[in-house]
């Protein structure tokens, strides 16, 4: 009689246990294992829902777990949408960080005004909340949460998004004057009222207002009269010396207030935009010696929006330009510090060669990283200030449509929206009819998905039907095996 194997069990007689219990110990036979292996795949697809309800159609493939995971249905949504907002007020930080970042994911992933239009006065209250008593972390989160809340409801309806940014407005700029807060609070905060003011579509006067309140943030129209003076007949002074950035300002505030002056400006007449130009080419123009690469690129940036939008050439810089006329049409001289009758005579030929400059600048003082980059920026503004040529970009989204950025103030508008939504941009690109007008695509097309074979998933729902199979498959193999080797043993 042979000798069982050191690694078998022994039973009374010393023979090897069958593989009873074994197949025991899951409670079914092999036949059913299989049958509940297929049930358990179809119950837990089933309590995701179809794969419709977060396919875009238009193949996009999309990573973000929200969309995929956490939102099964639109009552899914709804429940989510709702107790993120209630938690956004909640005594624990946690909880809080939680559901700012819950809505910045949901309202950004997905389009879905009317969950945000009934809840809007809510949301509003709770904002408002954060804005007066809430730390820096939530208050920076809060502003993008507004920004995202406004896209949302401004498709739908203009005047509530007016209401509703109207109704924040002093708040978000009383913690973008308040030199105590965070200044990552500050700086998104300031993102915040430039983004609503450019989304509301309120009057010009307003958005003349909030345009002679970033000015000083950055070292425009700040200056008196003596000093003013002073450059004019100094005309080869240096130019970092002549516009500086406030104390009560840093470099990222003032690169944040340069970036949401330059969206203003392209909602501005063109009357207002002459009347003012060569005074803010010779501002700007300053900024270019910033040793903070971001004030740098936005003084940069700002130059190409302003030369684009006036239409500004070489043959027209040698001019004496007079502000007085332009200062008396302003809103509030005390707040932008102008000063009325200042007479200036402003280079484009000179901007042109700073420009060059910049644009091949390799001092080794510098990151490299930030000489690369600057020198593919500069090189671009220097082509739009001396060719007057656009950025020339060219987006392809949905189902065979085509987004042309041809000039640098459209650049601009597509840019903030993209720095709002994030990785959603592409959906609201498809479905949101405030972007699409703002960006001149027209009316939606309607979006056609069978949901058959030929439809093609979301690589999330892919990878997650191809788990769930794998380890299905895993576990009747292993039965499978484990039945077989205890028949073998049998014999």
């Amino acid at each position: 009689m042979p000798k069982p194997r050191s690694g078998d069990k022994k039973g009374k007689a010393g023979t090897p246990k069958k593989g009873k219990s074994r197949r025991g110990a899951y409670g079914m036979s092999d036949d059913d294992s299989v049958n509940g292996d297929s049930a358990s795949v179809v119950s837990m697809n089933s309590e995701r829902g179809s794969y419709e309800d977060y396919d875009n159609g238009n193949g996009e493939e999309h990573d973000e777990g929200v969309t995929i995971f956490g939102v099964g249905s639109r009552e899914a949504m709804e429940e989510k949408v709702a107790e993120a907002i209630d938690g956004i007020i909640e005594k624990s930080a946690s909880i809080r960080t939680s559901s700012l970042s819950t809505l910045v994911s949901l309202l950004s992933q997905n389009f879905n005004p009317d969950l945000i239009l009934g809840r809007r006065e809510t949301l509003r209250d709770h904002l408002e909340k954060i804005f007066k008593r809430g730390q820096g972390s939530d208050q920076a989160v809060a502003a993008n949460v507004h920004c995202l809340a406004l896209l949302q409801i401004g498709a739908l309806d203009s005047d509530m998004a007016t209401e509703d940014f109207n109704a924040l407005k002093p708040f978000l700029q009383s913690l973008v004057l308040d030199h105590t807060a965070s200044v990552a609070a500050r700086v998104k905060c300031c993102e915040a009222l430039c983004f609503g003011a450019f989304i509301s579509e309120g009057c010009s006067t307003d958005v003349m207002k909030i345009i002679t309140v970033l000015e000083p943030l950055f070292g425009c129209g700040t200056k008196s009269k003596r000093t003013l003076s002073e450059d004019e007949n100094s005309a080869h002074s240096d130019g970092a010396k002549s516009v500086k950035i406030p104390k009560n300002s840093s470099t990222a505030l003032a690169a944040a207030a340069m970036s949401g002056w330059s969206l203003l400006i392209t909602l501005m007449s063109d009357e207002y935009l002459n009347s003012r130009a060569y005074r803010w080419i010779a501002e700007l123009q300053s900024l270019l010696d910033q040793p903070d690469l971001e004030v740098r690129l936005g003084a940069g940036e700002a130059l190409a929006i302003v030369v684009d939008l006036c239409g500004l050439t070489v043959d027209d810089s040698e001019v004496d330009t007079d502000y007085s006329s332009a200062e008396e049409s302003d809103v509030d001289s005390s707040l932008n510090g102008h000063q009325n009758g200042h007479r200036k005579k402003t280079s484009i030929s000179e901007l042109i060669a700073k420009l060059r400059q910049l644009s091949v600048e390799s001092h080794k003082y510098r990151a490299k990283k930030d000489r690369r980059q600057q020198r593919h920026s500069f090189r671009d503004f220097l082509h739009a200030v001396e060719e007057g040529s656009g950025p020339g970009q060219v987006m392809k989204f949905g189902v065979g449509e085509v987004l042309e950025v041809d000039t640098w103030g459209k650049k601009k508008q597509y840019d903030a929206i993209c720095q709002v939504v994030g990785a959603g941009i592409n959906r609201h690109l498809i479905e949101n009819t405030l972007v699409r007008s703002i960006l001149e695509l027209g009316t939606p097309k309607p979006v056609v998905s069978d949901g058959g074979i030929g439809a093609k998933q979301a690589k999330s729902e892919r990878q997650y039907m191809n788990a769930v199979n794998f380890k299905a498959r895993c576990v009747s193999r292993g039965k499978a095996r484990e039945y077989r080797m205890a028949t073998l043993e049998d014999y």
